[in-house]
């Protein structure tokens, strides 16, 4: 697939998902990435409906994210629940992830990113241990305000049903065709409408299509944040009526 048509597809989708969704409201930013670090390790490979309801369950069990960290694999699955999507994966993964931010931090907090340069941030954020590549890009992206596209495997599959991306794509490869065509400034709203779309098709719910005409209302959500310091950070309370993810 030629460039000129990846550009030329992706734009309309982002237009129809527009015309579905209305504008999505950016994110609030907050003094420490660090709750939006674990959101979206939650969020990663599955909808916001779903880890909202595992957020729930995390604050019912820990009283903070450094309680999280020293939980076993064992706890943090009974946490989301075992038939949460890639539970075990991911309860490794966001442990090891953690540790690591508190071995470098000396506590959880990811404060000290938001002194660095965006660049900086996304080559920390991608060398932390065991992180996927969508975690690091959604906190570069909405945390930092880096030149970011998260994405996962749930929204690559959706790109090549509707042929903007190629069949057998990888999601890096998928990520830098996606970059070069989305600029920085129109990124947020662009992953914010791709996250809503999967969360539609998570839903079993239909999107208007060029193929397809369905009126919706503009759907969103929210997270209510908690605060933060430099040791530990409670776990935040999202509602849903803010935010698109």
């Amino acid at each position: 697939m030629s460039t000129t048509d990846i550009e030329s597809k992706l734009k309309s989708l982002l237009k129809s998902l527009r015309d579905s969704y209305g504008a999505p409201e950016p994110p609030q930013t907050q003094d420490d990435p660090i709750d939006d670090f674990l959101w979206a390790y939650l969020v990663w490979e599955t909808s916001t409906t779903k880890a909202e309801n595992a957020l729930k369950r995390i604050e019912s069990t820990v009283v903070d994210i450094n309680e999280l960290r020293v939980s076993l694999p064992g706890e943090i699955i009974a946490m989301l629940g075992e038939r949460y999507p890639l539970v075990e994966e991911r309860a490794v993964r966001m442990r090891a992830s953690l540790d690591d931010v508190f071995r470098r931090e000396h506590g959880m907090t990811l404060a000290s990113l938001k002194s660095l340069g965006k660049r900086e941030a996304k080559q920390y954020l991608d060398s932390i241990d065991a992180i996927p590549s969508y975690v690091a890009s959604r906190v570069t992206l909405l945390s930092l305000g880096g030149h970011a596209v998260p994405l996962d495997q749930r929204t690559l599959d959706l790109l090549i049903s509707e042929e903007v991306i190629e069949p057998d794509t990888t999601i890096d490869d998928a990520v830098t065709a996606l970059t070069r065509h989305i600029k920085a400034a129109d990124a947020t709203e662009a992953f914010l409408l791709l996250q809503a779309w999967s969360d539609d098709a998570d839903g079993g719910s239909k999107r208007k299509t060029k193929s397809s005409t369905r009126s919706t209302t503009k759907k969103k959500s929210t997270r209510k944040k908690s605060a933060t310091n430099t040791t530990t950070t409670k776990t935040t309370t999202r509602s849903r009526k803010k935010r698109v993810s």
